[in-house]
């Protein structure tokens, strides 16, 4: 009799194994519905290579920091490409969802609930343009806000750039998350937004642009001459010094801002198109193509950054990275605003004919509501040749007025 029920147990064992699918049995499974993103510029030029899954016919989802900066995006697996155009966007939890005529890849089934901390996960995506890699791991943390409300998924599972977008899978092959981000500044913190969060993609990003019309309905008003100025204050830190800065909203054409009669022209959520010249010092010297801030960031979520730019005679290039870190509040007139600060720490480059690199930090605050930079400091110091610079910088916007 006990011999019986050891054979029992064995066998039971054996089935229970046989129930879960190996890593291999889940990557053909699941691999055809992971697909490499890639973003193009308006001249038709590669910038950016992410992921994306499949959630229905014709429907992938991604991180929205995929589609920064592009105009054209294809979805590709192997020797197939399709144009894909951007139906939802939920930049707020950094999810869009894309929309692909002709497109029949199975979607993935979507996790009920999210499994416990220390279950095995695994992640399938594209890290450094390497088509369809899978990597496992443990999810090591849930981390919600202090009221109790999901952020993000920890997870030990190693990503790279290109896997953002990709899917995190449980061990049964459901998803449970989309990979977004990893810690630079630390080993093996990766992170993956909740899956839970893709059916309210659309609604969000509705929500969004209801909110986003409504607050260009002042600027709409300046056509009939009711400008709207932002006017901040500029501080050498150094020697005291102070001027104030305008921003004159002079007109809207389709979705971008002009101002200063087409000496600033942004776009909504304060994406730069185009600066002709820098008013506000180092802000404005510096700035990286489109912007320092151009979108909320996640907190915790870090990016890097290098890239040269010229103004007013002055060379500059930037290697840094950026990192949002905390939300707090700020004053403008007699109203109160969300700000989030990104902070930017890494090196710059000065110079023309001697080039020397020199270490630098700022700092910038976002206000979500007003789609543009509030607050921004800057320090920097060192030589090229014979030439010294020194920066120690401070822009803050201190008056939002109609004239």
């Amino acid at each position: 009799m006990l011999r019986g029920i050891g054979l029992l147990l064995v066998s039971w064992n054996a089935l229970a194994q046989n129930s879960t699918p190996s890593a291999e049995q889940l990557f053909e499974r699941l691999s055809p519905s992971i697909w490499m993103v890639k973003t193009f510029d308006e001249a038709g030029r590669h910038i950016g290579t992410g992921s994306a899954v499949v959630i229905q016919a014709g429907t992938l989802i991604t991180n929205c920091h995929v589609l920064v900066k592009a105009r054209k995006v294809a979805v590709t697996r192997e020797n197939v490409s399709y144009g894909a155009t951007l139906e939802h966007a939920d930049p707020a939890r950094d999810l869009c969802q894309l929309k692909v005529a002709n497109f029949y890849a199975p979607p993935v089934a979507i996790a009920a609930e999210t499994p416990k901390v220390g279950a095995r996960v695994y992640a399938i995506g594209n890290p450094r343009g390497w088509e369809l890699t899978i990597s496992d791991g443990l999810l090591s943390g849930i981390r919600r806000t202090d009221n109790g409300e999901l952020v993000a998924l920890q997870i030990t599972v190693p990503i790279s750039p290109g896997s953002s977008g990709g899917g995190l899978f449980d061990a049964q092959g459901r998803l449970i998350g989309i990979t977004t981000l990893t810690r630079l500044d630390a080993q093996n913190l990766n992170f993956a937004v909740p899956a839970a969060w893709i059916a309210d993609v659309p609604a969000r990003a509705a929500a969004a642009l209801a909110a986003r019309s409504e607050r260009n309905k002042p600027a709409a008003a300046t056509q009939a001459g009711n400008a709207q100025v932002f006017e901040y204050r500029l501080r050498d830190r150094t020697t005291g010094l102070t001027q104030n800065i305008k921003y004159r909203l002079d007109r809207m054409d389709g979705n971008q801002l002009v101002f200063n009669q087409g000496g600033r022209v942004e776009r909504a959520g304060g994406e730069v198109v185009t600066l002709v010249s820098a008013i506000a010092g180092e802000y404005e010297l510096a700035m990286p193509p489109g912007g320092w801030i151009t979108k909320t960031p996640e907190r915790g979520q870090t990016w890097r950054l290098r890239y040269e730019t010229r103004m007013q005679n002055q060379q500059i290039g930037m290697d840094i990275t950026a990192r949002a870190t905390d939300e707090s509040t700020m004053r403008i007139g007699d109203r109160e605003f969300v700000i989030m600060r990104v902070e930017f720490t890494g090196f710059t480059t000065r110079g023309i004919s001697i080039r020397t690199n020199a270490a630098y930090t700022a700092n910038a605050w976002y206000a979500p509501e007003l789609g543009r930079v509030v607050r921004f400091d800057a320090k920097t110091r060192g030589s090229a040749g014979t030439t010294f610079f020194l920066v120690d910088e401070a822009l803050e916007l201190f008056d939002i007025r109609k004239e």
